[in-house]
């Protein structure tokens, strides 16, 4: 479905007819957003766990580790930049937890660390985010504008990052 919406594990680039970029309801999930300022690409990438039990997965997006990557090849090949593109980072909630819980259920804190490094070492810039908590997230990234927009569940809508 072309509407501008990452689902689980799925990845979206803005367009001509598609300037608007958003994932909805993340709770342990990870919204990342890429940008090229320069050429104004976007993209969207909903990622769902840490790490995928083997790098040939047909499910790219849903896991940190193949994910981005596949972020960067898919926009360098749409005629981005890789040492232009700038991201933002929203999710990682913990919305249930119980006494006694083993960290490893934590899936949101393993999203976000998971993300954080594979940034780090790949010399990505991460410009901004929204993580952690316990409260899910509504990202809605312009492409136009390159701003990022978090509502957390219950609150208003604030901008985590301008990446242009």
């Amino acid at each position: 479905m072309d509407d501008g919406i990452a689902r689980m594990g799925e990845v979206v680039f803005s367009g001509p007819n598609l300037p608007e970029l958003r994932a909805l309801g993340l709770g342990s999930c990870i919204g990342l957003c890429a940008f090229d300022p320069s050429t104004k690409l976007a993209c969207l990438a909903h990622i769902v766990l840490p790490q995928a039990r083997t790098k040939d997965t047909d499910e790219a997006g849903k896991y940190a580790d193949t994910a981005i990557p596949y972020v960067v090849k898919q926009m360098t090949a749409r005629g981005a930049n890789a040492s232009r593109l700038r991201f933002a980072i929203a999710g990682g909630a913990q919305l249930f937890s119980f006494p006694g819980s083993d960290s490893q259920l934590d899936v949101g804190r393993r999203n976000i660390e998971a993300v954080k490094e594979l940034l780090a070492d790949m010399n990505l810039k991460l410009v901004g985010e929204d993580t952690g908590g316990k409260s899910g997230r509504t990202v809605t990234f312009d492409s136009q504008t390159g701003e990022v927009l978090v509502r957390q569940a219950g609150g208003s809508v604030a901008v985590i990052a301008v990446l242009s």
